[in-house]
């Protein structure tokens, strides 16, 4: 599957994956939210691809590889295209898992992700 066409709840899953977070097993208690230094992750509660508060940490600790990635892309006046301007912490986050696995992953289905199947909605068309 093509990074740039991920989207949604298996972007939040391919994001987790790239920081190395571990899913954590039990479901959150009602309220619970996201520890950053946890080491883990849950579809519940960690939303990188559309909260700032979970992708600030990435961003800022892997922000040169992420631009290098969407110049790349998109050339030197990437923060000027379109698509980065209408969501660019969705891009950010997809540069990201670009930086850790290449421009391909693999297919994942929704339960692996920790979702029912018509809780998700893999990937979206940019073109």
């Amino acid at each position: 599957m093509n990074v740039k066409r991920i989207d949604e709840s298996l972007l939040n899953f391919w994001v987790a994956k790239s920081a190395g977070l571990k899913t954590l097993t039990q479901p959150p208690l009602a309220g619970q939210l996201h520890d950053p230094d946890s080491g883990y992750w849950h579809p519940q509660t960690y939303h990188p691809a559309t909260d700032w508060s979970h992708a600030g940490p990435i961003l800022s600790n892997e922000w040169y590889v992420i631009e290098d990635i969407l110049i790349e892309w998109f050339g030197p006046n990437w923060a000027c295209a379109k698509a980065v301007l209408d969501r660019p912490l969705q891009w950010f986050m997809r540069a990201f898992i670009a930086s850790q696995f290449g421009d391909e992953v693999e297919n994942v289905a929704a339960t692996d992700v920790g979702l029912a199947p018509d809780q998700i909605m893999q990937t979206r068309d940019f073109t």
